[in-house]
């Protein structure tokens, strides 16, 4: 009796498969030993939040594109505002219609959110995906559910925490929209200031850091002074955002660091869980947003209806004309770039926090100082912008360098919470 020989065409496929899992295997491998590596990580994350961050929130916040020219009824009184952004407009002033657009929030067209507001969704729903969907065992998709059911278990414990990371991104946005890049980021040097006094809330005289780290916090907040003053880029709205950021931050710093001593939910799984609920806090945000955008539509078109319908036929002459008016309306960027700007959101924190658990304090601090004048000197280049005073520049300096000092003292004590 003949035994039948394999089917040769099946070699190829089971040659074919073992080379692929092998392949994928290898590559899996590779990506975990530089993940694990703390100066790949910290330097990935230092030009990571320095060109591609900067880059990409900068341009999203800032984008233009093809203005969409709609006719809406308007009340024309002679040389009033919108008179003046109707002629800005037909003689193409682009000067004019920048003003226009700095003072009030950008919109996209069809919605009702700001510019800040939609960076701040698009980069939460960009970065959960992302946390779902890459880690070292990416090809396993039956692994998906498993680790969202893991996040969402998770969530619950870090609530407090994801509302800190909200507000500190949102108002972070704001701030960058309004008064750029160097003034935002020099006023997050007042995170360590914050922090210690949260840290004197929570746990009294006997938490605070020694003396010479307490002295530090002078450059600083004299740097954050003089790098403001009279800066022009300042603008009251812009500077309270950063401020309101500056805060969050540094209780988002004191709050998750509890959260994970307790929890024992540490780095990139305690990043995904705070983004999902800060993405839900976002969408609630939303929807009370645009519930209140329609009330508030109807009362104003119930009021005008009713104020046409009493006027005296002897006011006639005297009553504004509607007329039509193009009313510009910013353009949605475009997809590459909203992707490049979740991208480089989701990257710079997952790094932020792989790093944070590889190093000494001193560092982290040190690294994050560095990341800020990175930011700061590639915005300037990238972007350009007013010039500022001498002292605008010493201020920054100071107030980086005071930072750099608080992560030197403090991380010589031993037992502050890390910058």
């Amino acid at each position: 009796m003949s035994l039948a020989a394999p089917s040769l065409s099946s070699v190829p496929l089971v040659v074919t498969t073992a080379s692929s899992s092998s392949a994928v295997a290898s590559l899996s491998s590779m990506a975990s030993s530089i993940a694990s590596n703390k100066y790949w990580v910290g330097s990935a994350w230092m030009v990571s939040s320095a060109i591609l961050t900067t880059y990409s929130t900068t341009k999203f916040l800032k984008h233009l594109g093809q203005e969409k020219v709609s006719s809406k009824p308007s009340i024309a009184h002679g040389s009033s505002h919108a008179a003046l952004q109707f002629d800005s407009i037909l003689n193409n002033d682009n000067s004019t219609q920048k003003y226009h657009r700095s003072k009030a929030p950008q919109k996209s067209p069809g919605l009702s959110l700001s510019r800040a507001s939609l960076l701040t969704l698009y980069r939460f729903s960009g970065s959960l995906l992302l946390g779902l969907f890459l880690h070292s065992h990416f090809y396993q998709l039956s692994m998906l559910i498993p680790r969202f059911l893991k996040t969402i278990n998770a969530a619950k414990m870090f609530l407090l925490p994801s509302l800190f990371l909200f507000i500190a991104n949102y108002s972070n946005s704001i701030a960058l929209d309004r008064i750029g890049i160097s003034l935002t980021y020099t006023s997050k040097c007042g995170i360590p200031l914050i922090t210690v006094l949260f840290t004197l809330l929570l746990d009294g005289i006997s938490a605070l850091p020694s003396n010479a780290t307490l002295l530090s916090l002078v450059p600083i907040a004299l740097g954050i002074g003089a790098s403001s003053w009279n800066s022009p880029t300042f603008e009251a709205l812009g500077f309270l955002a950063a401020l309101v950021s500056t805060t969050s931050q540094a209780a988002l710093n004191v709050v998750s660091k509890r959260v994970m001593k307790k929890t024992g939910v540490q780095g990139v799984e305690a990043q995904r869980a705070m983004v999902f609920v800060a993405l839900g806090i976002g969408l609630l945000m939303t929807a009370v947003n645009g519930i209140g955008e329609s009330l508030r539509e109807q009362h104003k078109s119930n009021k005008d209806d009713t104020s046409f319908s009493i006027a005296p036929a002897s006011n006639e002459e005297k009553t504004p004309h509607p007329v039509s008016i193009p009313a510009v309306s910013p353009a949605h960027p475009p997809l590459w770039l909203t992707c490049l700007a979740v991208l480089a959101y989701h990257m710079e924190y997952v790094l932020s926090f792989s790093f944070v658990g590889m190093v000494e304090p001193i560092t982290y601090g040190t690294c994050d100082a560095l990341r800020r004048l990175l930011i700061i000197v590639a915005g300037k280049n990238m972007f350009g912008g007013a010039k500022f005073s001498n002292l605008n520049l010493g201020g920054m300096m100071t107030a980086l360098l005071g930072a750099i000092m608080f992560s030197i003292t403090s991380a010589k004590g031993a037992s502050f919470v890390k910058p």
